[in-house]
């Protein structure tokens, strides 16, 4: 007899079918996992960390690139969760994700992606008012330091705290909102260009890791670092030639002027051969390194769909590792499939997991064996005639 979904999954320790498309925000459980790929994940931790100003704190520009379904999503998914849930507060720094930059009637543009994606659905505006909570208490210990009475101005405060004007002024507008939509009209005006829209993010990127300097003694910083990650730039080979320097143009303004405590990692399906095509070589000659992601060998497809099926596991004391499969089972299905991408293993193992179901399989009799899949034509259910995709 056929369990249905949730008596199914309730008997294989799962919450649900784990082998969902991929996660879209940062809080997702399954942003945690980036599994086969070590030295990339090392190789782009590694430059994350140098931009804290606790570690080297200085400017990074990245790009991942790869074969579509190849995980750069993923990638920057894991890195925002890494930076935004970090349980030891390592990071203690904002990060900002724009899945693409292509909106409103196919135009590629910054200030979209910024109103869209920055503003509506990251943490921009609730940073900004913690920012100014920031500021305040820098204003009052900066008073008590240097036993100001509250006769001296508070503006006259932060440009002692924030020497450069374009910065002091902008912390002044800050210092000055009262209303949700005082500190709206700031970052997001009615009007806004991509040019705009680049310097008010990068004013507040750098407002955020600036050191003041209370006293000798008190320097103090609201974030050690800012990050911006930017997927799917790939769209920049079906934009015209104007709309492609516009981009690489805004790309390098905010890198140039973000030169401290900023790391931003941009994100496209392409070849190396076609980077040099989508990118003018002063993007390219800023860029400090350029991670390939490749496509994955059976060994670490194993390990994806394991840490994928422990990553939803309902009880953590209960059943793990392979079940409802066993380590046979699943080496089995990797090694039916071709140009092996995280996208391509979740797409197949969410169809096998439902057509072992279907078979009538009961994991209180014990985990799926090879003999299973074979007894019940599941590869070949899933992955056509010959079992090979």
């Amino acid at each position: 007899m056929t369990m249905g979904p949730a008596d199914y999954y309730e008997k294989a320790n799962l919450k649900d079918n784990p082998f969902r498309s991929t996660p879209n925000f940062a809080a997702d459980p399954r942003a945690k996992i980036w599994v086969g790929y070590e030295k990339q994940k090392k190789q782009l931790d590694k430059y994350l960390k140098r931009s804290l100003s606790d570690q080297v704190g200085n400017a990074n520009f990245l790009m991942l690139y790869g074969n579509y379904g190849t995980g750069k999503s993923h990638a920057l998914l894991w890195a925002q969760n890494r930076i935004l849930h970090d349980e030891k507060n390592l990071f203690d720094s904002v990060c900002y994700f724009i899945p693409t930059l292509q909106k409103g009637k196919g135009k590629l543009t910054f200030a979209g992606a910024f109103l869209d994606d920055i503003i509506a659905k990251s943490d921009l505006i609730a940073n900004v008012k913690a920012y100014q909570n920031f500021l305040i208490e820098c204003i009052s210990l900066y008073r008590t330091a240097h036993s100001l009475g509250h006769d001296v101005d508070a503006e006259k405060i932060i440009e002692k705290l924030i020497h450069p004007v374009e910065l002091n002024n902008f912390a002044k507008d800050i210092y000055h909102c009262q209303k949700e939509e005082d500190f709206l009209k700031l970052v997001a005006p009615k009007t806004l260009t991509d040019y705009q829209a680049m310097i008010i993010f990068t004013r507040l990127v750098n407002l955020f890791v600036h050191e003041m300097e209370i006293s000798e003694s008190n320097l103090r910083r609201f974030k050690k670092g800012a990050y911006l990650f930017i997927d799917e730039l790939d769209d920049l080979e079906r934009s015209s030639v104007k709309e492609a320097r516009e981009v690489n143009d805004i790309l390098r303004h905010i890198y140039d002027n973000c030169p401290s405590c900023f790391c931003m990692v941009i994100a496209l399906s392409a070849e190396i051969s076609q980077v040099s095509i989508l990118f003018f070589d002063y993007i390219l000659s800023r860029i400090h390194r350029q991670i390939e992601l490749v496509v994955l060998d059976k060994d670490d497809t194993v390990a994806f769909v394991r840490e994928i099926l422990n990553s939803n596991r309902a009880n953590p004391n209960g059943e793990t590792g392979f079940f409802p499969f066993d380590e046979a089972a699943i080496e089995t299905i990797a090694s039916q499939l071709t140009e092996i991408t995280p996208r391509k293993i979740v797409t197949t193992m969410q169809q096998v997991i439902e057509e072992v179901r279907l078979a009538g399989h009961n994991p209180a009799d014990g985990p799926v064996s090879v003999e299973f899949l074979d007894e019940n034509e599941i590869l070949e259910e899933v992955l056509g005639e010959g079992g090979v995709a």
